[in-house]
C-alpha cells in the first residue's frame, strides 16, 4: 500500500521527510544573487587534511560564508570525519544575528528530526538487553494502542466523521521503528485526517506523555500497521515506548547509556542554564524574503516540558558527530559499545523499500531502516550519494549522513524554520552531499 504524498505541502514536510535526498539532487540553481562579506567569518584555503582534498573543503568553507553573507541562513557549521578521525570543520556566519554571536561546532542547536536515531538507538539497546522485542505489540508497555483503528478514508464521510475499521493487526515495535504503523504527523494540511492531528499536536498538548500517548491512541490511523511507509509520531510513541520498558525517563536512560557514554556533554532534552548563552536562535524567511528570528513564544523547544522522541533533542556540530561515529564504527565509539554491529547493520538496512515508500522517494533509491533513511540497490539514483549511505536530517535545516564506501560521516547544522520564502535549494542540507563529496579523495 502506498500513501500518495503528492498533494501536500512540501516545505515542512519535505524538510523532515526526504532526508533533503530530494534537495540534493536539485542541485544549486543559478541565478543566485552575489552576497555581500561574510558576517562573521571569512572563507580561508583549508588545509590538507587526509581522505580530503584543500581545493574541496576551501569550495565548502567559502560556500557557506556566501550562503551566510547572503541571508539564507543566520549561520552554518559542518564537521566532516573520515575513517574515524574528525578532518574538518566549517564554520560561517552567525548562531544569534543580533548578538553577532558566530556560528561555532559547540553551538547549542535544536535537530529536531535527529533525535530519531538516537532513540531507535535507546530501543534497539533496550532490545539487545532482551527487555524488549521487535515484535511486541506497543501495547504491550502503553495499553493506549490495544484497539487502535484504521480510516479507510481520508476525508470524513457525510456524518463528518472519519470511517474507521478494527486494525487487522496489533502495531508493534518495528513498526515504529521503520514508520510504519500507520499514525500520522502534523504535515498534512489537505485531508479531514490530517486536521485531526493537526489539532491533537501531542508536542503543543498539555498533560505528562501518558495523557498525550491517549490522545494519540485515539486518533484513526492512515493504513493497516506495517502496510506503508508515513512519516509520523513513531519516535515519540517510540521514545516513550523506552520510558515505560526501561523504568526511566527517556532524558535519564538516553544520559545513561547514550550522552555520557560517548562524552556528548551538551545533548539533552533540557536545555541546562549554563547552555542558553550558547542556544542558536531560530530564524525564518517570511512572506517578504527577509530573514527575521522567530519570537521566545514561536521557539517552543528549548523549554518544552516533554521528552520528545521524535523531535526533542538540542544538541550540536562537536556532540553529534561522537553519535554519528559510533554508528560508522558499528556501535562502538573510543572504546565505549553501544550496540553490536549486528544491529547496527540491521538499523542501516532498507527494511522498507519501493513497495512501500512514496514515489519521490523511490526515485533516489531512498529507503528506510531503524530510524534513518537509507539509500538501496533500487528502481532508481541518487545523484551524489553511494549505496549503504544512511542518516537522517532535522526540520530546522539540520543534517548527518554516514557513507560506509568512502569512511565519511558528515554534519551540517543550521537553524532555519521553513518558511513562505524559505529556499529549499540553497539551504544548508542542499548544498551539503555535494561539497562533501566533492572533497572528498581515493583512498591512499
Amino acid at each position: 500500500m502506498r500513501i500518495d504524498l503528492s498533494h501536500w505541502r512540501t516545505g515542512a514536510s519535505l524538510a523532515a521527510l526526504a532526508l533533503a535526498f530530494t534537495l540534493s539532487a536539485c542541485g544549486d540553481p543559478a541565478g543566485t544573487s552575489a552576497p555581500e562579506p561574510a558576517p562573521s567569518q571569512s572563507a580561508a584555503p583549508a588545509p590538507a587534511a587526509q581522505g580530503f582534498s584543500e581545493e574541496g573543503l576551501a569550495q565548502l568553507d567559502s560556500r557557506l560564508v556566501e550562503l551566510a553573507a547572503a541571508r539564507q541562513r543566520a549561520g552554518y557549521v559542518a564537521v566532516l570525519a573520515r575513517n574515524g578521525e574528525v578532518m574538518h570543520t566549517a564554520t560561517a556566519g552567525y548562531a544569534d544575528l543580533e548578538a553577532e554571536r558566530p556560528m561555532t561546532a559547540d553551538t547549542v542547536v535544536r535537530v529536531a528530526s535527529m533525535t530519531k536515531p538516537v532513540t531507535a538507538v535507546a530501543a534497539l539497546m533496550l532490545v539487545e538487553d532482551g527487555v524488549i522485542a521487535l515484535d511486541d505489540p506497543v501495547s504491550d508497555y502503553i495499553p493506549a494502542f490495544a484497539n487502535v483503528r484504521v480510516a479507510t478514508s481520508l476525508q470524513r464521510d457525510e456524518n463528518y466523521e472519519i470511517p474507521t475499521v478494527p486494525a487487522a493487526r496489533a502495531m508493534t515495535v518495528e513498526d515504529l521503528l521503520t514508520h510504519t504503523s500507520g499514525l500520522g504527523y502534523v504535515f498534512d494540511y489537505e485531508s479531514n485526517l490530517g486536521a485531526l492531528y493537526i489539532g491533537n499536536d501531542i508536542y503543543s498538548a498539555e498533560g505528562d506523555m501518558n495523557s498525550r500517548m491517549e490522545t494519540l491512541a485515539g486518533l484513526p490511523l492512515y493504513f493497516q500497521p506495517g502496510s506503508a511507509w508515513f512519516y509520523s509520531y513513531a519516535s515519540d510513541v517510540l521514545g516513550h515506548l523506552v520510558a515505560v520498558a526501561s523504568g526511566q525517563s527517556l532524558e535519564d536512560f538516553s544520559q545513561q547509556r547514550i550522552f555520557r557514554p560517548l562524552g556528548m556533554s551538551d545533548t539533552t532534552f533540557f536545555l541546562r542554564d549554563d547552555q542558553r548563552d550558547r542556544l542558536a536562535a531560530v530564524y525564518t524567511h517570511g512572506e517578504d524574503g527577509a530573514l527575521t528570528r522567530l519570537s521566545d513564544s514561536q521557539d517552543t523547544i528549548p523549554d518544552s516540558p516533554i521528552e520528545a522522541g521524535g523531535a526533542g533533542l538540542l544538541s550540536t556540530a562537536n556532540d553529534y558527530i561522537r553519535f554519528a561515529q559510533m554508528l560508522a564504527n558499528g556501535g562502538e565509539f573510543e572504546g565505549v559499545r553501544l550496540l553490536s554491529r549486528d544491529t547496527v547493520a540491521d538499523m542501516a538496512t532498507a527494511h522498507v523499500q519501493a513497495d512501500r515508500m512514496p514515489d519521490r522517494m523511490d526515485a533516489i533509491d531512498l529507503g528506510y531502516g531503524y530510524g534513518v533513511g537509507v539509500i538501496y540497490d533500487g528502481p532508481g539514483e541518487h545523484p551524489v550519494r553511494n549505496t549503504g549511505d544512511f542518516g537522517w536530517s532535522g526540520y530546522f535545516d539540520t543534517e548527518f549522513f554516514i557513507s560506509p564506501s568512502t569512511g565519511v560521516v558528515a554534519v551540517i547544522m543550521s537553524q532555519e524554520q521553513p518558511g513562505p520564502t524559505t529556499s529549499e535549494t540553497i539551504g544548508a542540507r542542499a548544498v551539503f552531499d555535494r561539497l562533501v563529496y566533492g572533497a572528498i579523495t581515493p583512498e591512499s
